[in-house]
């Protein structure tokens, strides 16, 4: 019985102890999709932006407007990478990781820099990121939604 009882005591705390490191994993893979995300958006790699997302995927700007799948997300993220230079710092602060799907919401501050003109833009405002694990475990975007802070430069899309 002690022997049993041992075993099993054992099998729990392996269990947790893989279940702490699986999240702990999940949350790092997390943090860097949302810094490979500013980053590609930074280098206007539109290919690699774009796969960052789940292909049903919807982005909701801070005016409203919703951008559903991979298409128009396409669209509405190459007519930025035409009208701005993006350096966008996330600040996470809070996440939670369920099975297959996870969230972070944090704040965000941004330097654009205009093509037309090089005039300087600091919007910051917040974010909330919902992910879908895909094959093979790699967290995608699922649906993305920003607000601008009321003090934030105005920022055309």
């Amino acid at each position: 019985m002690t022997l049993r009882m041992g075993c099993l005591v054992l099998a729990i705390v392996m269990a947790a102890s893989l279940c702490g490191a699986t999240r702990k994993s999940d949350t790092s893979a997390i943090a860097a999709l949302r810094e490979e995300w500013a980053k590609d958006l930074h280098d206007k790699k539109l290919d690699a932006f774009v796969a960052l997302y789940t292909p049903d995927a919807q982005f909701l700007t801070e005016t409203g407007e919703r951008f559903a799948g991979r298409d128009a997300i396409r669209e509405v993220t190459r007519h930025a990478m035409e009208l701005f230079t993006s350096d966008l710092i996330f600040e996470s602060k809070i996440g939670g990781i369920s099975a297959e799907l996870a969230y972070d919401s944090g704040d965000y501050h941004e330097t654009l820099v205009t093509a037309a003109n090089g005039k300087t833009l600091h919007p910051r405002g917040t974010y909330m990121m919902v992910l879908r694990r895909e094959a093979k475990g790699r967290w995608l975007i699922a649906a993305q939604m920003w607000s601008a802070a009321p003090s934030s430069d105005a920022v055309p899309h």
